[in-house]
């Protein structure tokens, strides 16, 4: 008996994993008829913000039970008439006042949510050891730019406004989040706001055109598994329309980099944004900045979300607490 359950538990496995490759190889032959195709349309990118937040609502990604919530839509307004949204995620402590980690989430600026990322922030939260304000900015393609960094921009000043010092603030974000922390600290400073901290950023988008991804492509004499340079691009240009493609807040490596706090980037060495980091960390020393790049092999884009099931995924993160620490330390450690 004992046996013949083992045999079914076997057959029921391999049929799983065969599913699975199945589905993997249809959404890679999918994803290459987009990039194809050059763009995405609506109801393509309502099934790509359906599946992420189904695919990171499974229960390896899901927060800690201890996790605090707080939602925001808080009374703050600028020029704009706009207000801030978000959500404070806490652990064990609450540092409002003192010390936050602003977290902006990917999605290739159009899917994600504070939601689909609350396993990240909660375990941010609590190696940190600080509150996580997880800004919830507009998407395109109903929201190009600028909108989602005027919102990333607006947190942050609601930040300073309430009473937390800049130099205790570090921004974070992943893949656009990561464009949209990158390019934080000379928006804010155009608008007469300090700087931050610091900037951590897992698997940047620097180049939204993917031309630095497709010149990678080249290097290695072949197109990435998945999503390729193309299908990057076919998602992205829902957020840059016309002249903003050559903008500086598009195109980050045209921007200022000499004001830019310490930065921490973290790729794998083997996706098509690997590129864009190193891109950005060489124009980043050029201009006389602080920051450092570590890539990590065989590992997926943002692969810090399987913290729970990677080493690799809890090194990166033990050395963003090294690196949050160092920039931004707490009032505690501080005194």
């Amino acid at each position: 008996m004992a046996t013949e359950t083992r045999a079914r538990a076997d057959v029921r496995r391999r049929v799983l994993q065969q599913a699975q490759r199945n589905t993997f190889r249809a959404f890679e032959l999918y994803a290459q008829g987009v990039g194809r195709r050059g763009r995405m349309n609506r109801v393509e990118v309502e099934g790509m913000r359906r599946m992420l937040e189904f695919q990171l609502s499974r229960p390896m990604f899901r927060p800690d039970p201890s996790t605090r919530l707080e939602h925001v839509r808080a009374d703050f307004t600028d020029a704009t008439g706009r207000h801030v949204r978000g959500e404070w995620v806490e652990r064990e402590v609450s540092t409002r006042g003192e010390c936050v980690l602003l977290y902006v989430h990917g999605g290739a600026f159009v899917s994600g949510s504070p939601r689909s990322h609350r396993g990240l922030t909660s375990e941010l939260a609590h190696r940190l050891q600080r509150s996580v304000f997880s800004v919830d900015y507009r998407l395109a393609p109903e929201h190009p730019f600028p909108a989602g960094p005027d919102d990333v921009l607006r947190a942050y000043a609601w930040l300073l406004a309430s009473g937390v010092p800049a130099a205790r603030i570090v921004v974070a974000g992943d893949s656009a989040g990561g464009h949209l922390s990158l390019g934080l600290t000379p928006r804010a400073l155009r608008a007469g706001l300090p700087a931050p901290a610091g900037v951590v950023a897992f698997s940047p988008v620097v180049d939204p055109t993917m031309r630095v991804s497709e010149q990678r492509e080249r290097e290695l004499g072949r197109r990435l598994p998945v999503i390729d340079a193309r299908t990057g691009r076919a998602a992205m240009n829902c957020f840059y329309r016309g002249d903003a493609e050559h903008s500086p807040e598009v195109q980050l490596l045209l921007d200022d980099l000499s004001v830019m706090p310490p930065v921490l980037i973290q790729s794998s060495a083997d996706e098509i944004l690997a590129g864009d980091a190193e891109a950005y960390i060489a124009a980043l020393h050029a201009a006389g900045g602080a920051g450092d790049l570590r890539l990590w092999p065989r590992q997926t884009h943002v692969f810090h979300m399987g913290f729970r099931v990677s080493r690799s995924a809890r090194e990166a993160l033990d050395d963003v607490e090294t690196f949050v620490a160092k920039v931004a330390p707490s009032p505690a450690a501080a005194g």
